[in-house]
């Protein structure tokens, strides 16, 4: 799949892996706020969604800067968004229906598959604990203190994990024994929250 050239382009601006640390580019944020322009934008087919999720974006680029990057609010919450955009169930992404004609159908396989394949990158203990350590400070905010902002960020965070955890399992992909836990189980103990 041959990527559009804008898109091409944002997706080489975010940023790159340098051993062990994330570097965002300096247009990062302008970078993620137009994936987010270009999703609004694609089309019946999901052909944007699809070419990220053909890219790997959300594994290589959007969860490393969720991770590395919890203290600049505006890109981190930025990125939530497009996370949010970009995990949201196929089902929903073709109209609340799975298609019938075989090009469109094609095309939900293959973002299930993307979906799938992402779904990984939700099993590391980081992406948990930076998710769930904004949202604690959130909910710790009084209710005066707690602006609109702050509810529409909970709200977008409790909707990707909701997203997340709704991603279907693939056995046949996985290729696991009957006793081996697949990405999904690994994801719902990951995100079990403890109760303490």
């Amino acid at each position: 799949m041959t990527m559009h050239k804008e898109l091409q382009a944002a997706c080489s601006a975010l940023g790159y892996q340098e051993g062990r640390q994330y570097v965002k580019e300096p247009d990062c944020l302008e970078s993620v706020k137009d994936l987010i322009r270009f999703l609004k934008s694609e089309d019946d087919t999901c052909d944007i969604r699809r070419q990220l999720g053909h890219a790997q974006i959300v594994q290589n680029d959007l969860i490393p800067i969720l991770v590395h990057y919890t203290g600049d609010n505006t890109l981190w919450e930025t990125v939530v968004r497009l996370l949010v955009n970009l995990t949201q169930p196929a089902f929903l992404c073709f109209k609340s229906h799975i298609p019938e004609e075989k090009t469109l159908r094609n095309n939900y396989l293959e973002l299930e598959s993307h979906l799938q394949t992402m779904e990984e990158a939700f099993i590391n203990e980081d992406v948990f604990a930076a998710i769930t350590g904004k949202l604690g400070d959130l909910l710790k905010l009084d209710w005066e203190h707690r602006h609109e902002e702050h509810s529409l960020l909970i709200e977008r965070l409790l909707i990707l994990i909701r997203n997340v955890l709704h991603i279907p399992p693939n056995p046949d992909a996985e290729q696991r024994t009957d006793d081996d836990a697949s990405v999904h189980d690994q994801v719902l103990w990951r995100w079990k929250f403890d109760e303490k």
